[in-house]
């Protein structure tokens, strides 16, 4: 099986403990075998043992190897770090839909974020996957509903189940990658859903019938996703991840994020609100849970001149914002067009000048003096330690020293026991972050 026009080979990956059903197919990943491919020093085409491809085949192929992939939490796939979130394109053409979609799927997004459930953007995007169904993981929604040209949320589960397989048919498919628990914010919806005979019910069942390979939730508020987190349910958690969000309180209302009138009040607010959702991150890592990072850019917020932050960063300062932090496999940021596609997908080639949102620190709504932000900022660090990835692990390690954690330090090719106590990455640090210190730590955490 490959994919039209670029000569690759699309090979599932191999099937682990718990990895799906049998009558699933697998995600697909790309390999490049030099029996094969091979190319010409002479010539600009790409040719196999029997076929030839032209310029634009090889262009497709260069910009698929530029993605750069993570675990998906307990899932074992390896996700792109950009994805895909549809909901700016409910409305859209269906030129529009496809041309960003195969703008995404041909630079290596294997996951998009659908949890729209009106029938228009519905059949869109079931001919927009059309022979591309293999190269995507698919997130639809359980409790995502339509009536009346209106969206709603809906706990009845006869209703979730018929707007689960109208998903299903308009996409033209017989199965969902990740089955999103949908919008669970307040306590009173958590003991709904995942109480017995609640919606994460018809979940399992649905993934027992292999309708769906995994189960996650879609939260805006940290003690109901903390909860989904520690029960063991849920193998990946969306969450909104950017730095003005992480400067509010965990359990304020998703709508109140979108007023100006918070922000202003929390110019003087203490570190709680960014140590608050740091802790989700971290439990999100310690449980193994990928975190999704949705709302990268703060519903636009960003990039407004003048906005009440007075700050104005990127999308790939934004996005790389969001991937460091704990937990993230992958950010899905709305995008409507394909210049927005374009702008996202532009973190994958983005300078560490480009990727730097260290001007977040000079207003005082980001209290982040003294906090490591794990960017990086910092390197290169002379004797080659990983400083932000060595730091997260061992703040992670704060809050529950698991297998996972200690794996992941135990990959390091640098230990922080080699630090030298230099002081250049002190120099370097925007955040005034006491780094050897932090090395220090982490030496006490994992013994070198």
């Amino acid at each position: 099986m490959g994919t039209p026009g670029t000569g690759l080979r699309l090979l599932p990956k191999k099937r682990g403990a718990g990895g799906g059903l049998p009558t699933i197919k697998e995600p697909y990943r790309i390999e490049l075998s030099a029996r094969l491919f091979k190319l010409s020093a002479q010539s600009t085409s790409f040719t196999s043992t029997s076929t030839s491809y032209t310029l634009k085949s090889l262009k497709i192929v260069k910009r698929l190897l530029l993605m750069k992939c993570r675990t998906l939490g307990k899932t074992g796939i390896e996700v792109g770090i950009v994805s895909l979130g549809a909901e700016h394109l409910e409305h859209a053409p269906r030129d529009t839909v496809i041309s960003v979609v195969d703008e995404a799927l041909n630079n290596g997004v294997n996951y998009i974020d659908l949890f729209m459930a009106s029938p228009g953007v519905r059949d869109n995007f079931g001919i927009a996957f059309k022979n591309r169904r293999h190269q995507v993981m698919i997130a639809g929604h359980l409790g995502a509903a339509y009536k009346d040209g209106q969206y709603y949320r809906t706990r009845d589960k006869s209703i979730g189940e018929a707007f689960f397989y109208d998903l299903l048919r308009r996409l033209q498919t017989d199965y969902i990658d990740m089955l999103m628990l949908h919008y669970i914010d307040e306590p009173a919806d958590y003991d709904v859903v995942f109480s017995a005979g609640g919606v994460l019910e018809l979940a399992k069942r649905l993934q027992k019938e292999g309708k769906a390979r995994f189960i996650g939730m879609s939260s805006h508020r940290v003690p109901s996703s903390l909860k989904a987190v520690a029960s063991g349910h849920i193998d990946v958690l969306m969450y909104p991840v950017n730095p003005a969000f992480d400067t509010l309180p965990g359990n304020m209302p998703w709508e109140v994020t979108k007023k100006d009138e918070w922000y202003k009040q929390l110019g003087g607010y203490t570190t709680k609100p960014v140590i608050e959702r740091r802790e989700l991150y971290h439990a999100c890592a310690i449980n193994n849970v990928g975190i999704i990072a949705m709302k990268p850019y703060a519903a636009g917020r960003l990039f407004k001149p003048g906005n009440v932050s007075s700050i104005v960063l990127t999308p790939v300062q934004c996005l790389h914002y969001a991937l460091s932090q704990p937990g993230v496999c992958t950010v899905v940021p709305g995008c409507k067009t394909v210049p927005e596609m374009k702008a996202a997908l532009a973190y994958l080639k983005g300078t560490d000048e480009e990727k730097d949102y260290s001007a977040i620190n000079v207003n005082a709504l980001w209290k982040l003096q003294g906090s490591c932000m794990y960017c990086n900022h910092c390197l290169p660090c002379l004797v080659g330690i990983d400083i932000g990835t060595t730091t997260r692990l061992a703040d992670t390690a704060a809050y529950g020293k698991d297998k996972n954690v200690i794996s992941q330090y135990e990959d390091l090719i640098v230990k922080a026991s080699e630090c030298t106590q230099c002081g250049a990455c002190l120099e370097r640090c925007p955040f005034d972050v006491d780094v050897i210190a932090n090395m220090s730590k982490a030496v006490d955490v994992f013994g070198k």
